[in-house]
């Protein structure tokens, strides 16, 4: 009988087992090709891993139909920064860090012996590798012992880009083991993904690097039907220096089609500050098809009951961006818990040059980081959020004042009305020939301060020149629902109220007779500024729960239970 019962537990021991590698398929290397042919044999709910080793793709992979975590042998983090002035060069060196964690943490080290890089911020020709003599975590104080350097200080990754002065640092970890990927597409994503209608498509511990020519992509996010949100963690991904006439030499690093995704416990590193041509993430949904962004109301924080309602940026850092997210048409996004150094918040369309503009943002519980000149090596944040249409809210951030005697006084939040004053868009020069009384044709569609709440909302404009017979009057105009009162609200932050700033356009964009943004978008009516929370709002869950699934944890089958042997 005992013999019996324990030849039964061995052998449900060995199906386990085989179960279990089987749930497992091994690229044979980083090459595009093996790791392709790796995604094609695996199946639904299945792991491909991608073997350590550095490998350049000049295409990219795809991964449409079904729903497999793919991750790589790991990846470098940046961990730390640090406002030390510093020469670059071999030896004993001490300087003071902060980590890039907003709760203070330092998970992934420094610890004694630890192989790191420290580099200097939108300038990382300019580095210092060695290992970890001694650190306190209390004070900050880090000393390495430097075993080799590179780069000159004052020296910019190129020509009339980021101002170099060896005062602003990043510190992160040794990639010697780790999967890395450098892109050379100009044409192809790295990752094509399309959501799976059962199983989250899940990718971590990966680095990608900069490559020698322009990369079009890292990852391209695809809406299906019913799909479920591509889950994105433990990721390092570096812009390009000025390759091919490109001043970052990445478009976008993740261009998200979908509004339901989250991204977590990723480096973002925009490698050369430059203001307008790169973003880690842009949202958009041309189509208007993955949730009828501006014919349904906001799910905004615990109004999203599944965590798929948006698209999630949390725990991640951000170092040396213009923007570090875009949002275009469409685009519903939650931005929380990360950090930001040297970095903008976010950037926005309008319904002007798109077609329907950002439909709702929310930004909470973040921390920036602004290191200020007066030698002209500032770095040109513009403003922590420009904003040219829909709503959201900017709640409990950390937002230091744009303030440098290099640049003077910058707001911390721009917002206007863009297509008062330029011929673009579905509604190109709204108001055009009826500027006076000012405002009187408040309110243009999608502006800053609309969205959808009631579906009764109305815009009503008989156009002059350049758009003689143009009119819109009822709900919708000829792209969709022109939005009701949905005001922007800005409360709780480190400084309250924030700086405010309501621009145009300007010089006309093509249009003749024009109002002013100022004239549209008016405190306490289209936004609040201060103390007056948003009614109704609270923060959803943290860390959104979906962190914890994808397709190995939601697929791999469940231990039998319920066991019984039987002697006959």
């Amino acid at each position: 009988m005992t013999k019996i019962v324990k030849s039964i537990f061995f052998g449900f021991m060995l199906c386990a087992l085989c179960a279990a590698r089987a749930q497992t398929v091994n690229a044979k290397s980083c090459n595009t090709s093996d790791v392709q042919t790796a995604i094609n044999t695996a199946t639904e709910g299945q792991t491909v891993t991608i073997p350590a080793g550095s490998c350049t793709w000049t295409n990219g992979v795809t991964i449409s139909g079904k729903g497999i975590t793919v991750t790589g042998a790991g990846s470098s983090r940046v961990i730390a920064y640090s406002s030390n002035t510093l020469s670059l060069g071999t030896g004993s060196k001490s300087l003071t860090i902060a980590p890039t964690r907003v709760d203070g943490t330092y998970p992934l080290g420094p610890s004694t012996g630890q192989t790191l890089t420290v580099g200097e911020l939108g300038n990382e020709q300019n580095y210092m590798t060695g290992t970890v003599t001694s650190f306190n975590s209390g004070t900050g104080a880090l000393v390495m012992n430097i075993t080799s350097d590179a780069g000159t200080c004052g020296t910019p990754a190129y020509p009339n880009s980021s101002p170099s002065n060896c005062a602003r640092w990043i510190v992160w970890t040794d990639p010697s083991t780790a999967t890395v990927i450098t892109g050379n597409s100009e044409t192809n994503p790295l990752f094509t993904i399309t959501e799976d209608t059962s199983v989250h498509t899940n990718i971590s511990e990966i680095q990608f690097a900069p490559g020698a020519t322009y990369q079009n992509q890292i990852f391209s996010l695809q809406y299906h039907s019913g799909g479920q949100a591509i889950l994105i963690h433990d990721l390092r991904i570096t812009g390009n220096p000025n390759l091919d006439g490109n001043p970052n030499g990445v478009r976008d690093m993740i261009l998200s089609d979908t509004n339901r995704g989250i991204i977590w416990n990723c480096s973002f590193d925009g490698y050369a500050f430059n203001l307008s041509t790169m973003a880690s993430l842009t949202v958009k949904d041309a189509g208007n098809v993955t949730g009828n962004s501006w014919t349904s109301v906001s799910n905004m924080g615990s109004l999203d009951t599944t965590g798929q309602g948006e698209l999630f940026m949390e725990t991640n850092d951000f170092e040396a961006f213009g923007f570090a997210i875009g949002i275009d048409d469409n685009g519903r996004i939650v931005s929380r818990y990360n950090f930001l150094d040297n970095a903008g918040l976010m950037a926005t369309h309008g319904a002007d040059t798109s077609n329907y503009g950002q439909r709702f943002f929310e930004v909470y519980n973040n921390i920036d980081v602004f290191n200020a000149y007066s030698n002209g090596t500032t770095f040109n944040i513009n403003d922590w959020i420009y904003l040219r249409g829909g709503t959201g809210l900017v709640y409990n951030n950390t937002i230091p004042a744009l303030i440098s005697s290099d640049y003077g006084t910058k707001p911390d939040i721009n917002m206007t009305v863009m297509n008062l004053q330029r011929n673009g868009g579905p509604d190109a020069c709204w108001g055009a020939g009826h500027s006076s009384p000012s405002g009187q044709n408040y309110h243009a569609p999608r502006q800053v301060g609309f969205g959808y709440v009631t579906g009764t909302g109305t815009a009503s404009y008989t156009g002059t020149s350049p758009n003689p017979v143009y009119t819109v009057n009822g709900a919708n105009d000829s792209i969709t629902y022109v939005g009701d009162s949905e005001p922007f609200y800005i409360w709780g932050n480190t400084r309250s109220p924030l700086n405010v700033s309501i621009s145009d356009y300007g010089s006309g964009g093509g249009c003749t007779n024009y109002d002013s943004s100022s004239n549209y978008i008016v405190a306490n009516r289209d936004y609040f500024n201060g103390s007056t929370a948003k009614p109704g709002w609270s923060p959803y869950t943290y860390p959104n729960p979906l962190e914890g699934g994808g397709a190995t944890s939601s697929n791999t089958p469940a231990a039998p239970t319920n066991l019984q042997a039987t002697h006959n």
